[in-house]
């Protein structure tokens, strides 16, 4: 049987960047699920998800010159597990475009409008954890500036 049957490619662009966070979200991720960068078109990258907790998580929304972020292969119950993290998101599926110019169907979580607010600056912890990251996956430097100056909205 086919190792990666069954599974989907998830689409990560805020936190879940962090590798550390996805296995204590999701399990142990094989060396051939994740170090994935890819591009999704038309998209940007926000801060308007509106938490329980007051604070403002990221999001992506159109249009846009596109938001980079990664690809991780997760299967039905590593999905399962990961919904209950992203709650007041829907997983959708997109499509993104890899380093060697092929297209590629993915999930990602986009915020359901009731869930949205105004942009704003998120906390500096979760700013933090995805620009650790962004820069261990190895986004280029650029993007993760643009996330910087994207999230200090408010200062």
């Amino acid at each position: 049987m086919d190792r990666n049957e069954g599974k989907e490619w998830y689409f990560a662009y805020g936190s879940n960047l962090c590798v550390e966070q996805m296995i204590r979200r999701t399990g142990p991720i094989g060396e051939e699920e994740f170090q994935h960068i890819a591009l999704l078109p038309g998209y940007r990258l926000v801060f308007n998800m509106r938490g329980d907790d007051g604070q403002v998580y990221a999001n992506i929304m159109q249009p846009g010159d596109g938001v980079i972020g990664v690809l991780y292969r997760c299967g039905k119950a590593a999905l399962a597990r990961l919904d209950v993290y992203e709650e007041g998101y829907d997983r959708r599926q997109v499509l993104v475009l890899l380093e060697s110019g092929a297209m590629r169907v993915a999930m990602a979580y986009i915020a359901r409008k009731e869930c949205t607010t105004n942009e704003d600056a998120p906390s500096a912890e979760y700013l933090e954890i995805i620009l650790r990251g962004a820069r261990r996956q190895g986004l280029p430097e650029a993007y993760i500036h643009s996330i910087e100056e994207r999230a200090r909205i408010r200062y």
